[in-house]
Parts: structure tokens; C-alpha cells; sequence
């Protein structure tokens, strides 16, 4: 039997809604995605792993810094000891912005790491592991524009079939790749791409002509066992037989991502029996509250202070989104909800949704109003209030009484 893990998607540089944690120097969001990628190395080394399937985009940035390149390289270097081969796949995130430059993941292959390999292009690998048998691995990476076709090849083309030329493309070269596979050994599929109705996230579908799209029934054969996916964030299965799957961020990015389960795949192989398991992660968990506060609400902040203690914020990372009319904005202080919000690991916002009041385009003015009188109907109207109307009112009086 052959033990593989499946993980995808780290994005060391991830530093949006972190702070600078004072033990180590270093963004809490960055030590969010360290400590899930922890978990998936020591699951690795702790249930007896043959081998780890690494799907691309291991830095959020092409060029990324020396501690995020050190950080990742203690994690590979752990399961390279270990005696685990691990396999990186480049992704979109990995390849420079111009050609000739080295991707992100290049220097494990420059240094020949004993145990990893770094898939730059689309091949087939036939590998030895710990328990003495054979596994193949048919490689997609992430292959930049140019690599596929000169501009030249591009002019006056729309970007819907700049897309759909680059996708037969891709498609010709896993073709490629399957007379070279040997049906009488384990062989799984290995790609960083976005495959025909797969989900972004947040139950956003993938369409053809909106990206470049492969078809799903270019993975789903029978050579191969399993499918290992990267590039879209959200943990899925397209495909039972053979299991197609995208294992997702191993945390998550966003608030869009905020009820996805993040983690890594199991997957175990034996005479062409395939069994797999999706093994959360203890991601950074994402928290939206929302408020409606009404005309009628006497204490609007009261009101989101009480929403807020009806849930677990300790160590989340919230946003607050409060609809509200006009006339009671100014009765929400920020500061108290702040007060109230200091368990959470970082309050990404207090957003306030407006609800304008319809008003009237004219204000009828008879003799029978005073100056002060028409002016205090026009403040209605537009909504002024009332406490801001006192103080105009001042003014007037004062002015007409000159």
C-alpha cells in the first residue's frame, strides 16, 4: 500500500489581518499558515507518510523574502530527513513575471535536496519510495503565457480565446503524457490549473472563457488513481472515480473563505483501490456579524455590543457590519464596540451600511412658517440630526436677530 498526503496553496507572505507577534518578530498571519503547515508535516511524520504531493503556490508573492524561503525550507527539510520524498509542484504564485528568472522553489532543485523533486514542467516521474514500491506522478505546473505561445501567436484574439487556445494547449500535453504511463503501476496526477465547474469559493463557479479552463474529463480516466489539484482555495471533489480533488489553502486568505474547512488530503493506494480522507487543519477561524439597527432602536451601540457577546470572538478574526439608518449614525460609537471586540485576534472592520432616508425634493414654505421654522422642515429633510440641528438652529437665531 502506498500512504500519500495532498496539501496545496500555502501563501507564506499572507500577512492581512495579522499584527507583529512580540515573541518571535514576526505577522501572526504568517505563524496562522506556519502552524497549519506544521500540522500537515507532522502528520506526515507521524503516520508512517510514503510520500507528500505539494500542489504549487507555496509564496503568495514571486518574489518572496528570505524568511518566508527559510520558513518553507525548515518544513521541507524536516520531511526530507525523515526519509518522505516530496514532490513541489510550481504554481501561478511560484513563476517569476519575466523569463530566464529562477521560480521560487528552484533552489531545491539547483541544490539536488536529496528526497524532493521540483515539477517545472509537465512530465512523468517514476519514483522509489521507503517501503520499496513504485509510484508515478504525471506533472502540470503552472506554465506562464509565454512558455505556451509567442505574442505574435495572440494578436487580434479576444481574451476568451487567448484562453480557450492556451487550455487545448495544456490538454495536448497531459495527452502527451499518458502513452509514457505504465498501467501496471500506481500513477497519480499531480496539477496546478482550473478545471470546468469547480468552485473559486463562496460558491463562485469557474466558466469556460473566464480563465484558462481544462476540462474535467482530461483527469477523470482510469490510469490514473488520484488527481492532486491546486490553485483554487476551496476544499472540493470533482471526480469520485478516480477521486479528482482540490485540497485547498491550508488556511484561509479572506473573509470569502470564512466557512470553508481548511486542511490536507490523505490518500492511500492499494491494487488500484483508492481511499482518501480530507484532515482539517487548526486554521485561523474568520468571523461576520451582522446588525440591523432600526428607526426605533433607542441604543444602537447597545444593540451591536449585544450582538457581539452572543459569540465566540476570542482569537478571530471579525468584521462587524452594521446596517443603520442616517439618523442613527451618529449615535454608533466605534469606540465602545472596539472596547468590546479586544478578545479577537484582529478587527478587520466595523463597516456601516446607510440606509438613506427618502426625502422629500421640496419643502413647502407658506407665511404662516417662520424662518426658523421653514429651516427646521428643510433639516428634516435632508436628514440632519437632531442634535446637529439644534446647534444650526443657534445659528440661525442669531443671524436673523442681526
Amino acid at each position: 500500500m502506498i500512504k500519500l498526503l495532498h496539501l496545496a496553496d500555502i501563501h507564506l507572505g499572507m500577512e492581512n489581518y495579522g499584527r507583529t507577534d512580540p515573541k518571535t518578530g514576526l505577522n501572526s498571519r504568517l505563524l496562522d499558515f506556519l502552524e497549519s503547515f506544521d500540522y500537515a508535516v507532522d502528520y506526515a511524520l507521524k503516520n508512517d507518510i510514503d510520500l507528500v504531493l505539494f500542489a504549487g503556490d507555496a509564496f503568495k508573492s514571486r518574489y518572496p523574502s528570505p524568511t518566508y524561503q527559510r520558513e518553507f525550507a525548515k518544513r521541507i527539510k524536516k520531511l526530507a530527513s525523515s526519509g518522505i520524498l516530496t514532490v513541489l509542484l510550481i504554481g501561478n504564485h511560484d513563476i517569476p513575471a519575466s523569463e530566464g528568472k529562477a521560480n521560487t522553489l528552484d533552489i531545491y532543485h539547483t541544490l539536488e535536496v536529496e528526497n524532493v523533486y521540483v515539477s517545472r514542467k509537465p512530465e512523468l516521474l517514476t519514483l522509489d519510495l521507503k517501503n520499496k514500491e513504485k509510484i508515478q506522478i504525471a506533472t502540470l505546473p503552472w506554465l506562464a503565457k509565454s512558455i505556451l505561445a509567442s505574442k505574435k501567436d495572440y494578436e487580434k484574439k479576444t481574451i476568451s480565446e487567448i484562453h480557450q487556445e492556451m487550455a487545448e494547449k495544456l490538454v495536448k500535453k497531459i495527452k502527451d503524457l499518458i502513452p509514457q504511463i505504465d498501467d501496471q503501476l500506481p500513477c497519480v496526477m499531480l496539477a496546478h490549473t482550473t478545471i470546468a465547474g469547480a468552485e473559486y469559493g463562496s460558491e463562485h463557479k469557474v466558466y469556460v472563457g473566464s480563465d484558462v479552463v481544462l476540462p474535467l474529463n482530461i483527469f477523470a480516466q482510469e490510469l490514473f488513481d488520484y488527481v492532486a489539484l491546486g490553485h483554487l482555495h476551496k476544499f472540493q471533489i470533482l471526480n469520485q472515480n478516480p477521486p479528482v480533488v482540490y485540497s485547498g489553502s491550508i488556511d484561509r486568505v479572506d473573509f470569502s473563505e470564512e466557512k470553508e474547512d481548511k486542511g490536507f488530503m490523505v490518500v492511500e493506494i492499494l491494487n488500484k483501490n483508492t481511499k482518501y480522507q480530507f484532515i482539517p487543519v487548526p486554521a485561523r477561524k474568520f468571523l461576520t456579524i451582522k446588525v440591523k439597527i432600526n428607526e426605533e432602536d433607542s441604543e444602537p451601540t447597545q444593540k451591536v455590543i449585544s450582538q457581539i457577546e452572543k459569540n465566540k470572538i476570542e482569537d478571530r478574526v471579525i468584521r462587524v457590519i452594521i446596517e443603520v439608518p442616517e439618523s442613527q449614525v451618529e449615535k454608533l460609537h466605534d469606540h465602545e464596540i472596539r472596547k468590546v471586540l479586544s478578545q479577537a485576534h484582529f478587527i478587520a472592520a466595523i463597516n456601516k451600511e446607510i440606509i438613506k432616508k427618502e426625502r422629500d425634493k421640496k419643502v413647502l414654505y407658506t407665511e404662516e412658517l417662520s424662518v426658523i421654522e421653514a429651516l427646521e422642515r428643510y433639516w428634516q429633510s435632508r436628514g440632519i440630526s437632531q442634535k446637529r440641528m439644534e446647534k444650526l438652529k443657534d445659528y440661525a437665531e442669531k443671524l436673523t436677530k442681526e
